[in-house]
């Protein structure tokens, strides 16, 4: 059986004329499209009650947490800031409690965008509410209204790094966050970073979780290098196997 990979759903609260004003839980295609491509079953888990969330574990063979709204900066001691954005405290709650069951296990987690702050934060790190209020020049990281699934910026790799591999020194990404890491997490380490020296990739030291910055499932058509994140996901989940 291919791997399952259990991707957590993004929600809309007030999805206006789309879903008849209803709430709706949903995933962007491109990363269902990334996982099948890699040869994985790519299924969406709904955001339930937290202690559903030992069973799901149990059911998946690896976990991808996607972009979406602000982290909640109370789960890193904060307070919000002027220029937060939207958070949604259920989703960050079940996501935190989903990286800290698959700690106990084997399987492997990526993060993209969104996902690699939530992952920071679960292993204690904190982050910038805004990047206006870093001290250092912060270039454009939200890169509206150019395509977003064209790149815009340069992303360096440290060496020895599996992104190091797949890219060599250095990859043109997209970006689309107005948040980022400040504070590392405890047994992370830094993949890569931008050229104004934003982590922009990380990994957890025993190599079960790794996250990027950018969004790579929106790339594959440009550089087709960026399916090898995904690939990992599922080498790692075929090694449990």
């Amino acid at each position: 059986m291919k791997p399952r990979i259990a991707i957590v759903v993004s929600q809309y609260e007030y999805s206006e004329t789309v879903f008849h004003h209803h709430s709706a839980s949903f995933v962007p295609q491109f990363y269902l499209n990334a996982i099948a491509a890699v040869g994985g079953l790519p299924v969406l888990l709904p955001l339930t009650n937290l202690a559903d969330v030992r069973d799901y574990v149990s059911l998946f063979d690896g976990f991808l947490l996607v972009g979406g709204q602000d982290v909640s900066p109370n789960l890193y001691g904060e307070e919000p800031l002027p220029k937060i954005s939207q958070t949604d405290l259920n989703r960050d709650k079940f996501e935190m409690s989903l990286v800290q069951m698959v700690r106990h296990t084997n399987k492997p987690l990526l993060g993209v965008c969104r996902g690699l702050q939530v992952l920071n934060v679960a292993f204690g790190g904190t982050l910038y509410q805004d990047l206006s209020y870093r001290k250092h020049v912060t270039y454009k990281h939200v890169q509206e209204p150019t395509d977003d699934r064209l790149p815009t910026h340069y992303v360096y790799q440290t060496k020895a790094s599996f992104l190091s591999q797949i890219f060599g020194e250095k990859v043109f990404v997209n970006s689309l966050h107005h948040q980022a890491i400040k504070a590392l997490g405890d047994d992370l380490v830094t993949l890569s970073r931008s050229s104004d020296d934003l982590i922009e990739g990380i990994q957890s030291r025993n190599h079960q979780f790794f996250a990027v910055q950018w969004h790579p499932e929106m790339l594959i058509d440009y550089d087709r290098r960026n399916l090898a994140i995904f690939g990992r996901l599922i080498e790692r989940a075929n090694q449990l196997k």
